[in-house]
């Protein structure tokens, strides 16, 4: 009765069970198994896998033969298996982590007639302590372009560790709260528009626990801060939510990394495509998304459109070659830059002729006075040449010429064709 009692209970355990088990002879042949292992096996059902051994069950040899190797193992040695991670079988190509404890199984003898095994499903637990563990060897081993990391437990709401490293330019500030954390996090950010001023502006765990659930497991913002020496740099802030794997408190990892050269170089690049490459000037395309923006967002100031064509420039380049004409444009770009503003636009539409765009005019008589300078720099910048050169300049209005840089671009252009045709070396204001 009692023999009838426990195979019953072995058979309702293996039925409901959710873990992984087995029972195997000392021939390595299966006996037994419940559904979690056939489904690991990737089989339909358990006649698929009793009365056969690993070998003829696992299309993997390499997995049958582990398998095989380390029952063997067991039953040389005697001693039994408890809480061995493995890998186990795939699931549609991701991996899995089994923990394994295996028992030899004796009769009333004493004699080993087999091996119970048990395999319970750990990936989850595994991957998390995985990533864990790897996040955390920021707080022993800092990286050299990781200025400072901070492990803040999120169910406490308390900095549990904290490394920082100094730079050449200074370092960041020690805080002993995440309150602190978050105060000069927000008042170092140089650009206050920076989506990390209103990350930081609602750290709290409330707030933290929203982003967890939503899915989010780090998020990741670049800024300019600036350091306790005044200097400012760029930075990647990484933010990573992980699971302390003691506690089980959902907790936040927060990196500051360096990436000050990078980003100057991407800048360099950027300021490239930006500027016309002989004479440094913005190129034409650039120039008109500036002034668009201008018009855009000042729209109720008085702007002002010169475009400037230099009289008798072919002569230039027909007697002294284009390298002449070229070094002619390099400096007058130069000196028309110097001349106005830097809130100005000042850009090259090509060839020798160029647009510059005066912002905000408070007195009428200035843009006389501009447009005098602008054929005074010509004249100045062509004064030792051996040609004779001037310019020509027509100038519109905004927003009494029209309210588009289409409908200012029309009319200085007519100006400046009737400031050629009448003499040259003038300026004209477009009717």
């Amino acid at each position: 009765m009692k023999k009838e009692l426990m195979e019953l209970a072995f058979k309702l355990i293996l039925k409901n069970s959710n873990d992984m088990i087995f029972l195997k002879d000392t021939n390595l042949v299966y006996q037994a198994v419940s559904m979690p292992f056939v489904k690991m096996a990737g089989k339909a059902s358990a006649d698929e896998i009793i009365g056969h051994t690993d070998s003829e069950i696992f299309s993997g040899q390499q997995l049958a033969k582990r398998y095989e190797t380390d029952d063997q193992k067991i039953l040389t040695t005697r001693k039994d298996l408890f809480h061995y991670v493995e890998p186990i079988t795939d699931d549609n190509g991701h991996p899995r982590y089994g923990s394994t404890s295996k028992y030899l199984v004796r009769n009333e003898q004493d004699e080993i007639i087999g091996i119970l095994g048990i395999t319970k499903d750990i990936t989850t637990e595994y991957l998390a302590r995985q990533r864990y563990q790897q996040e955390f060897r920021y707080l022993f081993d800092l990286p050299e372009d990781t200025y400072a990391v901070c492990y803040i437990d999120v169910d406490d709401w308390r900095i549990i560790k904290q490394r920082r490293q100094n730079i050449a330019e200074g370092t960041l500030q020690a805080c002993q709260t995440v309150e602190e954390i978050c105060r000069y996090a927000v008042d170092s950010i140089v650009d206050q528009k920076n989506e990390a001023v209103d990350f930081y502006h609602n750290f709290v765990p409330a707030k933290l626990r929203d982003i967890y659930a939503s899915g989010r497991s780090s998020l990741s913002y670049e800024y300019e801060r600036g350091l306790s020496d005044g200097s400012t740099r760029w930075v990647h802030n990484e933010v990573h939510f992980l699971t302390d794997v003691d506690s089980g408190h959902l907790c936040v990892m927060l990196s500051v990394k360096d990436i000050n050269e990078s980003k100057q170089e991407e800048q360099k690049i950027i300021n490239a495509a930006k500027l016309d490459q002989m004479t440094k000037v913005l190129n034409r395309e650039t120039a008109m998304e500036a002034i668009k923006q201008v018009l855009q967002h000042e729209s109720d100031q008085l702007h002002v459109l010169f475009m400037l064509d230099v009289d008798n420039f072919k002569a230039l380049n027909d007697t002294f070659g284009h390298q002449a004409g070229d070094e002619f444009l390099i400096k007058l770009a130069g000196e028309l830059k110097n001349s106005f503003r830097d809130s100005d636009i000042v850009g090259r539409i090509g060839g020798d002729e160029f647009f510059i765009f005066l912002r905000n005019v408070m007195e009428i008589n200035q843009i006389e006075k501009k447009a005098q300078d602008i054929l005074r720099i010509v004249s100045d910048v062509a004064k030792n040449l051996q040609v004779k050169l001037s310019g020509s300049v027509g100038i519109s209005l905004y927003p009494g010429n029209g309210r588009t840089l289409e409908a200012l671009y029309a009319k200085a252009d007519e100006a400046l064709y009737k400031a050629k045709h009448s003499g040259k070396n003038q300026y004209i204001f477009s009717e």
